[in-house]
Protein backbone atom coordinates (compact mmCIF):
# COMPACT_ATOMS: atom_id res chain seq x y z
CA UNK A 1 0.00 0.00 0.00
CA UNK A 2 1.43 3.30 -1.10
CA UNK A 3 0.94 6.38 1.07
CA UNK A 4 2.09 9.94 0.65
CA UNK A 5 2.61 12.76 3.11
CA UNK A 6 2.11 16.47 2.57
CA UNK A 7 1.88 19.64 4.58
CA UNK A 8 -1.60 20.91 5.36
CA UNK A 9 -1.72 24.45 3.96
CA UNK A 10 -5.03 25.37 2.33
CA UNK A 11 -8.51 25.91 3.74
CA UNK A 12 -9.58 22.78 1.86
CA UNK A 13 -6.76 20.81 3.56
CA UNK A 14 -7.92 22.00 6.99
CA UNK A 15 -11.54 21.13 6.17
CA UNK A 16 -10.47 17.61 5.11
CA UNK A 17 -8.46 17.23 8.33
CA UNK A 18 -11.39 18.44 10.47
CA UNK A 19 -13.87 16.03 8.86
CA UNK A 20 -11.43 13.13 9.12
CA UNK A 21 -10.70 13.96 12.76
CA UNK A 22 -14.40 14.12 13.63
CA UNK A 23 -15.05 10.74 11.95
CA UNK A 24 -11.99 9.10 13.52
CA UNK A 25 -11.91 10.83 16.90
CA UNK A 26 -12.16 7.54 18.80
CA UNK A 27 -8.78 6.56 17.37
CA UNK A 28 -7.41 9.68 19.08
CA UNK A 29 -9.02 8.63 22.35
CA UNK A 30 -11.81 6.09 22.96
CA UNK A 31 -13.64 8.63 25.12
CA UNK A 32 -13.24 11.66 22.80
CA UNK A 33 -16.63 13.22 22.14
CA UNK A 34 -17.54 15.33 19.14
CA UNK A 35 -17.45 18.46 21.32
CA UNK A 36 -13.99 17.42 22.63
CA UNK A 37 -12.85 17.15 19.03
CA UNK A 38 -14.12 20.58 18.05
CA UNK A 39 -12.65 22.24 21.15
CA UNK A 40 -9.32 20.48 20.51
CA UNK A 41 -9.24 21.72 16.91
CA UNK A 42 -10.15 25.29 17.87
CA UNK A 43 -7.69 25.36 20.77
CA UNK A 44 -4.60 23.81 19.24
CA UNK A 45 -4.74 24.43 15.51
CA UNK A 46 -3.81 28.12 15.50
CA UNK A 47 -0.34 27.26 16.89
CA UNK A 48 0.03 23.88 15.19
CA UNK A 49 1.25 22.22 12.04
CA UNK A 50 -0.39 19.30 10.26
CA UNK A 51 0.82 16.64 7.90
CA UNK A 52 -1.86 14.96 5.84
CA UNK A 53 -1.46 11.28 5.03
CA UNK A 54 -3.10 10.11 1.80
CA UNK A 55 -3.47 6.84 -0.05
CA UNK A 56 -2.44 6.35 -3.68
CA UNK A 57 -5.71 7.93 -4.87
CA UNK A 58 -5.28 11.05 -2.73
CA UNK A 59 -7.88 9.99 -0.13
CA UNK A 60 -7.07 11.23 3.37
CA UNK A 61 -6.18 8.26 5.59
CA UNK A 62 -4.51 10.02 8.50
CA UNK A 63 -2.70 13.00 9.94
CA UNK A 64 0.27 14.09 11.99
CA UNK A 65 -0.28 17.04 14.36
CA UNK A 66 2.60 18.88 16.05
CA UNK A 67 3.63 22.29 17.35
CA UNK A 68 6.75 24.11 18.50
CA UNK A 69 7.21 24.99 22.15
CA UNK A 70 9.72 26.87 24.25
CA UNK A 71 11.54 25.21 27.14
CA UNK A 72 8.71 26.64 29.30
CA UNK A 73 6.19 24.68 27.17
CA UNK A 74 4.73 27.83 25.56
CA UNK A 75 3.78 27.83 21.86
CA UNK A 76 6.45 29.58 19.76
CA UNK A 77 7.07 29.19 16.02
CA UNK A 78 10.81 29.18 16.80
CA UNK A 79 10.57 26.97 19.87
CA UNK A 80 13.26 24.41 20.61
CA UNK A 81 10.82 21.56 21.27
CA UNK A 82 8.71 19.82 18.66
CA UNK A 83 5.72 18.41 20.51
CA UNK A 84 3.87 15.75 18.53
CA UNK A 85 0.25 15.91 19.64
CA UNK A 86 -0.96 12.96 17.62
CA UNK A 87 -0.55 10.81 14.58
CA UNK A 88 -3.56 8.83 13.42
CA UNK A 89 -3.59 6.45 10.45
CA UNK A 90 -6.47 4.24 9.33
CA UNK A 91 -5.90 0.77 10.71
CA UNK A 92 -5.46 -1.01 7.37
CA UNK A 93 -2.49 1.30 6.60
CA UNK A 94 -0.68 0.83 9.92
CA UNK A 95 2.59 -0.79 8.96
CA UNK A 96 6.22 -0.37 10.03
CA UNK A 97 7.08 1.03 6.61
CA UNK A 98 4.36 3.70 6.84
CA UNK A 99 5.46 4.58 10.40
CA UNK A 100 9.11 5.04 9.38
CA UNK A 101 8.32 6.92 6.18
CA UNK A 102 5.94 9.23 8.04
CA UNK A 103 8.31 9.86 10.94
CA UNK A 104 11.11 10.69 8.49
CA UNK A 105 8.80 13.07 6.65
CA UNK A 106 7.84 14.78 9.91
CA UNK A 107 11.47 15.23 11.01
CA UNK A 108 12.44 16.61 7.57
CA UNK A 109 9.51 19.01 7.64
CA UNK A 110 10.47 20.17 11.15
CA UNK A 111 14.05 20.68 9.97
CA UNK A 112 12.87 22.82 7.05
CA UNK A 113 10.47 24.89 9.18
CA UNK A 114 12.44 25.48 12.35
CA UNK A 115 16.18 25.09 12.76
CA UNK A 116 15.91 25.88 16.50
CA UNK A 117 14.39 22.49 17.37
CA UNK A 118 16.61 20.39 19.63
CA UNK A 119 14.11 17.93 21.10
CA UNK A 120 11.06 15.98 20.04
CA UNK A 121 8.48 14.99 22.63
CA UNK A 122 5.22 13.03 22.57
CA UNK A 123 2.88 11.15 24.89
CA UNK A 124 1.39 7.67 24.99
CA UNK A 125 -1.42 6.22 27.06
CA UNK A 126 0.38 4.47 29.93
CA UNK A 127 -1.74 1.33 29.37
CA UNK A 128 -0.99 1.06 25.64
CA UNK A 129 1.67 -1.66 25.77
CA UNK A 130 2.50 -1.67 22.04
CA UNK A 131 3.06 2.10 21.75
CA UNK A 132 5.12 2.27 24.93
CA UNK A 133 7.33 -0.58 23.76
CA UNK A 134 7.74 1.05 20.33
CA UNK A 135 8.49 4.53 21.67
CA UNK A 136 11.02 3.23 24.19
CA UNK A 137 13.14 2.00 21.24
CA UNK A 138 13.99 5.56 20.17
CA UNK A 139 13.02 7.89 23.02
CA UNK A 140 13.52 8.20 26.76
CA UNK A 141 10.66 7.96 29.17
CA UNK A 142 10.87 11.46 30.63
CA UNK A 143 7.95 11.33 33.02
CA UNK A 144 4.26 10.76 33.52
CA UNK A 145 1.23 12.98 33.68
CA UNK A 146 -2.47 12.70 34.18
CA UNK A 147 -4.04 13.23 30.76
CA UNK A 148 -7.63 14.01 29.92
CA UNK A 149 -8.53 10.31 29.90
CA UNK A 150 -5.95 8.64 32.10
CA UNK A 151 -2.27 8.33 32.86
CA UNK A 152 0.16 9.17 30.04
CA UNK A 153 3.85 8.49 29.61
CA UNK A 154 5.93 11.39 28.30
CA UNK A 155 8.70 10.53 25.83
CA UNK A 156 11.61 12.72 24.80
CA UNK A 157 14.34 12.39 22.20
CA UNK A 158 17.07 14.69 21.00
CA UNK A 159 16.32 15.39 17.35
CA UNK A 160 19.75 14.16 16.19
CA UNK A 161 19.33 10.88 18.06
CA UNK A 162 15.88 10.44 16.55
CA UNK A 163 17.23 11.18 13.06
CA UNK A 164 19.96 8.61 13.63
CA UNK A 165 17.41 6.00 14.72
CA UNK A 166 15.39 6.76 11.59
CA UNK A 167 18.61 6.42 9.52
CA UNK A 168 18.40 9.97 8.24
CA UNK A 169 21.30 12.31 7.58
CA UNK A 170 22.33 14.18 10.71
CA UNK A 171 20.21 17.21 11.44
CA UNK A 172 22.20 20.23 12.52
CA UNK A 173 21.10 21.53 15.89
CA UNK A 174 22.03 25.15 16.41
Amino acid sequence: MHVQFRKCTSDNDFAQFTLFFMRNRLEFSPMFSLSDTLVHILTFLPDSHLILIEDERGKLIGWGHYQYLTADRQPDPEGEICYIHSVIVEEKYRRSRVFLKGFRHLIRQVQEENDHVKQVTFHADANHVYLNRLYSKFAQLAGEQEGYYGQENIYLSEINQLASYLRMDAIDVK
